[in-house]
């Protein structure tokens, strides 16, 4: 299931939040290994936190609105299967 639908389910949100906070992990140690590779070296007091967050954060951004094309680990048919339940579960 792909675009707006998509951000209906449960299993979606979970999926996306998972590829979100990975990415954002993976941006964060890049972005202090290219700190601590620079000519200044990694000194925690003269690293600008700010900056590395504000990095981050727009990564793990950009992740949710890549998940939006689609994500891989979800399976349409598990989708369909949860909009079902919900559907049942309202109607009771």
């Amino acid at each position: 299931m792909k675009g707006l639908n998509a951000i209906r389910n449960k299993v979606w949100w979970n999926a996306a939040g998972t590829r979100a906070v990975k990415t954002a992990a993976q941006t964060a140690i890049a972005g202090l290994a290219a700190i601590s590779a620079s000519a200044t070296g990694a000194i925690p007091w003269e690293i600008d936190w700010s900056a590395i967050g504000g990095i981050v954060g727009m990564a793990a951004i950009v992740s949710l609105l890549m998940s939006l094309a689609g994500i891989p680990e979800v399976d349409e048919a598990e989708i369909l299967f949860e909009v079902e339940k919900e559907f049942e579960e309202r109607k009771k």
